[in-house]
């Protein structure tokens, strides 16, 4: 077949002698950009951001000059930077929350051991909180208003009469 990309069929075809593709990203304004170079300019702009602390329209402006790039191609740096600290964080996040749940068990195993009731019902508080399972009390009644509510115990009838 004459459109194929690779010639199978062609005696003068070697496939041992064809280079190791090179995995590229090439930028619509044309210039090339290897993977390990994008990830190298991604950890500079990481740490323009968190040790430099510059500011939206500092980084803009330095990460352009760094590198000879448009501001506006500095602010896709920037987005993807937020992204990437936003997922670290959240992960961090997971972790923490795995870790005191842990704690937790542990420490309601331990009360449940020794029979001591009260650390075991708070721990039990605790975790019923982190897990969302708390039920907030709601007023049905009076609508956040006070109310006042008078109970007369008296077998008297004149007692009852609400007038007087």
């Amino acid at each position: 077949m004459d459109n194929e990309l690779v010639p199978y069929e062609s005696e003068d075809f070697d496939m041992e002698k064809l280079p190791e593709p090179k995995e590229e990203i090439i930028n619509k304004a044309g210039r090339k950009t290897t993977v390990a170079e994008q990830n190298q300019r991604l950890n500079e702009a990481l740490e323009l951001i968190l040790y430099k602390r510059l500011s939206h329209n500092e980084f803009r402006h330095t990460f352009s000059k760094m590198y000879g790039v448009s501001e506006r191609t500095a602010d896709t740096v920037h987005a993807k930077c937020k992204v990437i600290l936003k997922q670290r964080n959240e992960q961090k996040i997971d972790e923490i929350v795995s870790e005191q749940v842990s704690r937790y068990f542990d420490l309601l195993e331990r009360a449940r051991a020794d029979g001591n009731k009260r650390v075991e019902r708070e721990t039990l508080w605790d975790l019923s909180r982190i897990y969302g399972l708390e039920q907030k009390k709601v007023d049905i009644t009076s609508n956040g208003e006070k109310l006042d509510i008078k109970i007369n115990l008296s077998n008297n009838p004149n007692d009852f009469n609400v007038g007087n």
